[in-house]
């Protein structure tokens, strides 16, 4: 296959609803002719020649795009055919338009999409000229949703004023305003155009998974569906390898589609990072005709089984909800992935710094959130090879979706495409069918089944198109035995009131598997001066600047106020300035982050994941994120890291005058080494000793005598085969005081970045 980009610079032309240009014959009387870029958003264009700020994200500009949420836009371009392709099976390939979209080539329309989620392609090889013009007409999404009559099933199951223009267009959930993002309503072509010449015989789908698994050999088996000709004599060859390990096999091609079994000898397993390589196997695929190859197609692979073990009910002491990958239930241990940028135009960009942000954390599993986008190739590309397990939503989200048949056919489509998009990919464990749909369907008593889309439309998709890993219908699954109680399900999303981190509502919950829950923390004040304005800095109380940016679409500060109470929770005290509330902010957010995940790695085997809300921020705000949009740590970093650390020994909380040492293993390997728990600040020793962990379960080491009304800080350090790793325990009651827990804290980092000098982290143990 030969392709011709098409990116660039492209014109843009802009109309209100007050002055609709419905045809390419009249885009010069449009409102607004500018230069646009592809990819690119309209909104940014718009910035960049003054219609917009220049700074879209600072201050309350983000709301000044408001204006232009009903207008429609042309863009257009012309392009002469490249020489390099030939005149037959031409397509014009569009990776990703937002949203509503009507195609034209050199005047005549090609096509219509409505759905920014998936490619849309379109056969132009009886339009296409040496020289050509293309335009794309993108209606405004608001008017479109407008159109549309709402149910009283969706009215009553959303939150009032927020989400509901959301039901009908499939464009991300979040544009039209969210608790992580702004209201910017976007438009464009955000992704790549490519014309392709494809070849006369090519590959059309092909599917590989781990048919069955033994010490010594695996059987991978290949569906494919190819395009050939009837009648043709042609050969199918599919290799691949990983280091030294090769499979290959060739069969005659008799029929278009059909499945090869191919044996591979000790093979190199996939495996989650922690608990083994993430090995993946590089495939080729080639259609030969007389024994010369005509068409080729690569991709990767891993060889791996997965299995979700899950009850439908839990109390705390009965009940699972565990991965089981090639046969070892593992901790899963990571974080919430949200998109990268408000404009997915620039989510490419920042990609590579955010996965060595994931990896660097000890994330060895992401949750792609079903309010964002499925994410681009280079993100699974990346997990694949780094063991980091994808969790992936479908794009719903905290909202009962129309049930009626067009809209099934809507997401079944979009489902098919984004599996065969993505289900080559080891890395992902698991598809989701929606994010909190089922909590919002319960809110009225209504029966979680009566939801159509995500048991009956997503599975069945799921069912027809990949056979290699489950299916959850709801994150979380509001199960029938549950009865509707989401404290009685396994599997939770645990935000509530958000007070003191250590309540009964975190400490007490029964769930075996957390996959979303956080704590805010402020930005330090050079990011913060980055999006607020210098005469909004300070005070937070009655500020617009710091609610729009909290984030929070109803214009309440709730969230602002929230940060000083969990402030004044720990520390007893009111900032009077910036810089101790972001940083006292920050120590609140820490702290809470660290007891959420070693509460359920203290739990194993009964507690088996959790997924922290989250890594990254796509846009400047205060929030739960633990690093800001513009890549500053919050104190939380260092804490989830050390705390993510593959083999990682923690303090339980204090029970009979006492606080268990406890070692949580997540490898596959025996580990021995040595370790000390000492006073932070006195440097009193309390226990040391030498310890051998088995694989993959936690052992408890000893316990350190402590009293409630004792405050201050443990430190737990050990080492294995010549490498030292250290955790610490806040001890005792709040208030704690501020400066000397400021103290804590920055002689706790300075031994941390002491440890180790020019040393690899974060890799499996070794045995010794």
């Amino acid at each position: 296959m030969k392709k011709q980009l098409l990116s660039g610079i492209w014109q843009l032309y802009g109309y209100s609803d007050k002055n609709p240009i419905l045809s390419s014959e009249n885009i010069k009387d449009c409102d607004i002719s500018i230069a646009g870029k592809v990819p690119g958003d309209v909104m940014l264009d718009l910035s960049e020649n003054g219609y917009l700020p220049k700074d879209i994200f600072m201050g309350m500009n983000t709301t000044k795009t408001y204006d232009f949420e009903g207008y429609g836009w042309w863009y257009r371009t012309s392009f002469k055919k490249s020489e390099d392709l030939g005149n037959d099976r031409l397509f014009l390939h569009f990776e990703g338009v937002d949203c509503i979209a009507d195609y034209y080539l050199n005047g005549i329309k090609i096509g219509s999409s409505d759905n920014m989620y998936v490619a849309h392609e379109f056969d132009v090889t009886k339009v296409i000229r040496d020289e050509n013009i293309l335009e794309v007409h993108i209606s405004s999404a608001m008017l479109e949703a407008y159109k549309h009559e709402y149910k009283a099933f969706s009215l009553a199951n959303h939150r009032q004023n927020h989400y509901l223009e959301t039901a009908y267009i499939r464009k991300a959930a979040h544009c039209f305003g969210w608790d992580i993002f702004p209201r910017v309503v976007t438009a464009g072509i955000f992704k790549d155009v490519y014309l392709i010449e494809k070849d006369e015989c090519c590959v059309e789908q092909l599917f590989c998974y781990t048919y069955s698994i033994s010490e010594t050999k695996a059987v991978l088996r290949f569906c494919y569906d190819l395009k050939v000709p009837f009648g043709r004599k042609l050969t199918l060859n599919i290799e691949g390898h990983c280091k030294d390990s090769h499979f290959s096999a060739t069969t005659d091609i008799r029929f278009k589609a059909d499945v090869l079994d191919i044996v591979v000898n000790d093979p190199y397993l996939w495996w989650p990072k922690g608990y083994g390589d993430a090995n993946v196997y590089d495939v080729t695929t080639t259609i030969l005709e007389d024994g010369k190859a005509i068409s080729q197609h690569k991709m990767t692979t891993g060889i791996r089984t997965v299995k979700l073990d899950m009850t439908e009910t839990t109390d705390g002491e009965n009940g699972k909800f565990s991965f089981i990958i090639n046969g070892v239930p593992v901790m899963c241990r990571g974080s919430n992935w949200v998109p990268l940028d408000a404009f997915h135009c620039r989510d490419r960009e920042r990609y590579e710094k955010a996965l060595d942000l994931c990896e660097d954390i000890g994330c060895n599993i992401l949750r792609v959130w079903g309010g964002g986008v499925y994410e681009q190739d280079i993100f699974y590309d990346y997990c694949d090879r780094h063991g980091i397990m994808i969790w992936q939503d479908f794009m719903m989200a905290c909202l009962a979706y129309p049930i009626d048949d067009d809209f099934q056919k809507v997401i079944y489509n979009e489902a098919e495409a984004v599996i065969r998009r993505l289900r080559n990919h080891p890395s992902i464990i698991l598809w989701a069918g929606d994010n909190e749909c089922d909590q919002f369907i319960n809110g009225v008593n209504h029966l979680q089944d009566v939801n159509i889309l995500t048991r009956k439309t997503l599975p069945q998709a799921v069912l027809e198109n990949d056979m290699a890993r489950p299916y959850l219908p709801s994150s979380p699954f509001v199960t029938k035995a549950s009865g509707g109680v989401v404290t009685k399900i396994p599997e939770a999303h645990l935000w509530g009131v958000r007070d003191y981190y250590k309540a009964k509502f975190y400490a007490g919950s029964p769930a075996c598997f957390v996959s979303e829950t956080g704590y805010h923390g402020c930005p330090a004040r050079s990011s913060v001066e980055r999006f607020i304005t210098p005469e909004k800095l300070w005070p937070i109380y009655d500020n617009e600047e710091w609610t729009l940016h909290s984030t929070d679409c109803k214009g309440e500060n709730h969230r602002v106020l929230l940060m000083e109470q969990q402030i004044i929770q720990l520390f007893d005290f009111i900032p009077t300035n910036l810089d101790d509330f972001a940083l006292a902010s920050q120590y609140s957010q820490a702290e809470a982050d660290k007891f959420f995940i070693e509460r359920i790695r203290v739990g194993k085997p009964k507690k088996t994941g959790i997924i922290w809300w989250n890594i990254l921020d796509g846009w400047p705000q205060m929030s739960d994120a633990v690093v800001d949009y513009y890549f500053e740590k919050k104190k939380a970093y260092n804490y989830i890291k050390r705390s993510s650390e593959p083999f990682f020994i923690m303090a339980d909380e204090i029970s009979d005058w006492t606080s268990d040492i406890v070692a949580s293993n997540d490898t596959l390997m025996t580990v021995k080494g040595y370790f000390k728990v000492s006073d932070l600040e006195s440097g009193r020793v309390f226990k040391e000793g030498s310890f051998c962990v088995d694989p993959n379960c936690n052992k408890k080491l000893c316990s350190v005598p402590v009293m409630y009304s004792d405050k201050g800080m443990f430190l737990i350090e050990w080492e294995i085969d010549g490498q030292k790793y250290i955790n610490h325990y806040l001890h005792g009651f709040p208030a704690f005081d501020f400066e000397s827990y400021k103290k804590w804290n920055e002689k706790l980092e300075s031994i941390y970045s002491n440890l180790n000098q020019g040393s690899e982290k974060n890799k499996d143990c070794k045995e010794v």
